[in-house]
C-alpha cells in the first residue's frame, strides 16, 4: 500500500469513529436533556412547597477543624435555576443549579495567632464561600501576629446537577450541603431517576437517606474503600 493510500485509510477510519462519535454525544444530549427537564420540573415544585411551608430546618457546620461550632444555623430561600445549552437553534438543559441559605442567629468572632494561621483561616473561609471581615495587629515590624476575623452569620447551600455527555452520566456536585465542602456522587443515565431525586429530597430537608450508597459508581468507591489492603505489621 501507498502513502497516500495509507493516509486515506487512515482519514476516513477516524472519519468513522468521529461520526459514532457526534451521534453517541446527540443521543447522550437528548437522553440528558429528558431527564433533567423531568428534574427541572420535580425542584421547582419541591422549593415552591418549601418557600411556603418553611420547614424548620436547623444546621450545625463545624470551622478550623471542629474547634468552632456553628450550631442551629436555620435553611430558606430556597431557588432552582434551569442552565441551558443552545445546539443548532434548538436549547437544552444541561444542568440544575439548586440553592438556598442556613442562616444564624449572630456573627461569629474567631481570633488567630501568626500570620500562617491568620492567612489559613481566610483561605478556609474563602474554599467555603463564607463572607467576613478580618482585622489584622501587625507589630512594630509590620509582620501579622494575629488576626480577628467577624464571620458573617450565613452559610450558602449550592447544588449542581449537570450532565456528562461524553460518559453518559449524570453528576451531582454539593456544596455545603450537611457539612463544609464539596462532594460529587456520579450516575449513569439509566440509573438516574426519580428515586435518586427524592433521595436528594430527602438530605436537603435533613431526612435519612441512602443518597451515598446509591449508583454504580458509589457502590464501586465504598468497594474499593472497604477492600483497601491493610499495611503489612513487623
Amino acid at each position: 500500500m501507498g502513502l497516500l493510500d495509507d493516509l486515506k485509510q487512515q482519514a476516513d477510519s477516524l472519519r468513522i469513529k468521529q461520526r459514532v462519535s457526534q451521534e453517541d454525544l446527540s443521543q447522550n444530549l437528548l437522553l440528558a436533556h429528558a431527564k433533567l427537564k423531568d428534574g427541572l420540573r420535580y425542584w421547582i415544585e419541591l422549593f415552591d412547597s418549601l418557600n411556603v411551608i418553611k420547614p424548620v430546618i436547623p444546621r450545625d457546620y463545624y470551622l478550623d477543624g471542629g474547634a468552632t461550632k456553628l450550631e442551629k444555623f436555620m435553611q430558606c430561600d430556597y431557588n432552582v435555576n434551569g442552565r441551558r445549552l443552545t445546539v443548532d437553534h434548538k436549547d437544552y438543559i444541561e444542568a440544575i443549579i439548586l440553592r438556598f441559605h442556613c442562616i444564624g442567629d449572630q456573627k461569629i468572632t474567631i481570633e488567630k495567632q501568626s500570620e500562617p494561621m491568620v492567612r489559613r483561616m481566610r483561605e478556609h473561609l474563602w474554599t467555603n464561600s463564607l463572607k467576613f471581615d478580618v482585622k489584622e495587629i501587625r507589630n512594630e515590624r509590620g509582620y501579622v501576629e494575629r488576626g480577628i476575623f467577624t464571620i458573617i452569620p450565613e452559610v450558602p447551600v449550592v447544588i449542581t446537577i449537570s450532565s456528562d455527555l461524553g460518559n453518559a452520566q449524570l453528576k451531582i456536585m454539593a456544596k455545603n450541603l450537611e457539612r463544609f465542602g464539596e462532594y460529587t456522587y456520579t450516575f449513569d443515565f439509566d440509573e438516574f431517576g426519580n428515586d435518586i431525586l427524592e433521595e436528594l429530597g430527602k438530605a436537603i430537608v435533613d431526612k435519612p437517606h441512602i443518597l451515598r450508597t446509591m449508583g454504580r459508581h458509589q457502590e464501586a468507591m465504598r468497594t474499593t474503600t472497604i477492600r483497601a489492603p491493610r499495611a503489612d505489621s513487623d
